[in-house]
């Protein structure tokens, strides 16, 4: 026969010829579901496709394709030339339908085809048949950034990261942000440069996603990490976004960035507060204090606890010195630590800054 097909296969291709001859379209599909996969290669569908359709009858390629989905699975190419007509049609719910029953082959030319029109049936072909490279972009195109990591790393395959970010980057800041972050922490280690990574979203200038996802790689709090723990203060105490670096600090969670340039940028925005717990010299400490009017009186008295006697004392004369606003929380101060601080220095403070008044209420409580 035309199959040219050996031994006794020949006596189902003879049969299938003398079928197809005399038009019978339904027995010779019977033949060839009933043969096993004697004569089913993709020969026999072009045979099919060339029979005229007959007035009101189906193709008879559908009615090949029915007979065989009735008694089992369409192979691979079968499965992708029974789709083109029906997609083509518009009719994806069947395609759906009979991959639910397991009734197709999956593979990644099925995957293209209905692609265009269901990217989520798309997907379910491209995750059967392990088309592993386009189930991550579908991944993509359907905004489902979480789950990439995960099926990347379950099917053990290896992807070009940095350049997939990059371009989400252009053309969606939240997936590069959200797909950043299931890579920095990634089961068994960070799959991407953290620092690289922190920098194409600066250079993009995206303060917002650097700092969520840097808030993410940098959970851990590792001593290594100590630059980019400074530079995501940095870039939110300059960028204009101080209360965001503020509630950071306030956390604890970060411990191993340069303290004394972060006190210096606290300074320039205004914290005073964050700047003073940042300090350890004296000289930045009296310069931070010129505002202790704006700083809590609780927090000022606190303060003190972490000073040495000498520190105290200097720091002391400096605030009465500018005047009587500071006088309230100086006594205070004096009475917490008279101890410490020696009544016979502290008093000769008050005396020697006109603090009269001071002293009065100093005495009073000791």
């Amino acid at each position: 026969g035309r199959l040219n097909l050996p031994g006794a296969e020949n006596l189902y291709a003879a049969e299938f010829e003398r079928l197809i001859a005399t038009g019978d379209v339904g027995g010779a599909s019977r033949l060839v579901a009933s043969a096993g996969t004697a004569l089913r290669p993709p020969a026999t569908i072009a045979r099919f496709q060339q029979i005229p359709a007959q007035p009101g009858q189906p193709q008879p390629v559908f009615q090949y394709f029915s007979t065989l989905l009735e008694t089992g699975k369409l192979n691979e190419q079968e499965s992708i030339e029974l789709a083109k007509p029906v997609l083509q049609q518009g009719r994806p719910q069947l395609m759906e339908k009979w991959l639910k029953e397991d009734k197709l082959t999956c593979s990644e030319t099925l995957g293209d085809l209905i692609m265009p029109m269901d990217s989520a049936m798309a997907l379910s072909v491209y995750l059967r048949a392990e088309v592993h490279g386009k189930a991550i972009q579908c991944f993509v195109q359907r905004g489902e950034y979480d789950k990439i990591v995960p099926y990347a790393t379950s099917v053990g395959f290896q992807m070009d990261y940095s350049t997939m970010l990059s371009q989400l980057l252009a053309s969606n800041p939240q997936g590069a942000l959200d797909l950043a972050k299931g890579l920095v922490s990634a089961e068994g280690g960070p799959l991407i440069d953290i620092q690289a990574t922190a920098e194409a979203f600066l250079s993009s200038n995206r303060v917002q996603e650097t700092t969520a996802f840097l808030l993410e790689a940098l959970k851990d709090n590792k001593p290594e990490h100590a630059y980019l723990q400074t530079k995501l203060l940095e870039i939110n105490l300059i960028g204009g976004a101080p209360q965001v670096a503020d509630a950071i600090m306030q956390q604890g969670i970060l411990t191993h960035y340069d303290r004394a340039h972060i006190g210096k940028l606290c300074e320039r925005a205004g914290m005073w507060q964050r700047a003073a717990e940042h300090y350890t010299e004296i000289n930045d400490i009296k310069r931070v204090f010129k505002n202790s009017h704006q700083m809590q009186p609780e927090f000022v008295v606190e303060y003190f606890g972490k000073l040495n006697r000498e520190q105290s004392i200097a720091l002391l004369k400096d605030m009465m010195a500018r005047g009587p606003q500071n006088m309230q929380v100086c006594v205070e101060v004096a009475k917490k630590y008279h101890e410490e601080l020696g009544s016979g220095e502290l008093i000769q403070v008050f005396e020697q800054n006109k603090g009269i008044e001071g002293l009065y209420y100093y005495l009073g409580a000791i």
